[in-house]
């Protein structure tokens, strides 16, 4: 199944919630977390995000590494970091400015910026941008994988009823449609108790380089003391191995681990 390259082997994830005052301007949060990946039921890899906001500025950073067998076979060629900076508007929405990653292959390092009219990538090795590559009307109002995760992880309200446009890897357009899924019990190194199901349907759209289908994934978050929404699981479509997997094993949410 062909899909989006790793959505952070997935990016993939997450969500704070809570009053806009409290969650917009004028706000100091943290979240880390590291992800086991699993693909095709192996373990394949680790996934860390890390997002912080200070005011009205944030800064989110993410990397992938195989391991295991996969790092037998594929080497580095599939690890990436991720970087990306922005604003937060009085009423806590994300608004990327400058974002970047590096990695795979050819070790390309590719750059968008992000303005209210258009988003513009340059790489080096130059890369395509997909058959069709997405229209400046499709990346407007759009956000980078990484502010994604930490727009569902910053969401006021409940994190699985939206609909996120994302521009993943400054190539890929598509969005992530939210609904809620009910609630489920889950017992996890990185959590222990009730956390929300949301049903996410991924809906391609522009700039990929092989045909798409829309497919239905889950993630599941846990709201915990601080208001924030914690990822635990997330599932994330990927060019080789169908859907990935990413499973909570660390979270810590304003210097606090979470259990």
């Amino acid at each position: 199944m062909k899909k989006i390259v790793a959505a952070l082997f997935g990016i993939g994830l997450a969500a704070l919630a809570g009053s806009a005052a409290a969650q917009g301007q004028g706000a100091s949060r943290q979240f880390h977390g590291t992800y086991a990946v699993y693909a095709r039921g192996i373990q394949a890899g680790e996934f860390t995000y890390r997002f912080s906001q200070t005011d009205a500025a944030y800064e989110a950073s993410a990397s992938r590494r195989l391991s295991g067998l996969a790092r037998t076979l594929m080497g580095d060629r599939q690890d990436y970091d991720y970087s990306v900076r922005g604003a937060v508007a009085a009423n806590g929405a994300l608004q990327p400015a400058a974002y970047t990653h590096r990695g795979g292959r050819r070790d390309r390092v590719v750059r968008t910026t992000f303005s209210a009219t258009d988003a513009v990538t340059t790489a080096e090795p130059a890369m395509g941008m997909g058959n069709p590559p997405a229209t400046q009307a499709q990346r407007r109002g759009s956000v980078d994988q990484i502010t994604a995760i930490a727009s569902m992880i910053t969401a006021s309200g409940d994190p699985c009823r939206r609909t996120i446009p994302v521009y993943m890897d400054g190539r890929s357009r598509f969005d992530f449609v939210l609904t809620p899924n009910g609630q489920v019990n889950v017992n996890t190194p990185a959590y222990r108790g009730q956390a929300l199901r949301c049903r996410v349907e991924f809906r391609p759209i522009a700039g990929f380089s092989d045909p798409q289908t829309t497919e239905t994934l889950s993630f599941l978050f846990a709201r915990t003391a601080s208001g924030l929404y914690a990822p635990i699981v997330i599932e994330m479509p990927t060019d080789d191995v169908g859907v990935a997997r990413l499973e909570a094993r660390r979270l810590t949410i304003n210097g606090e681990r979470l259990r």
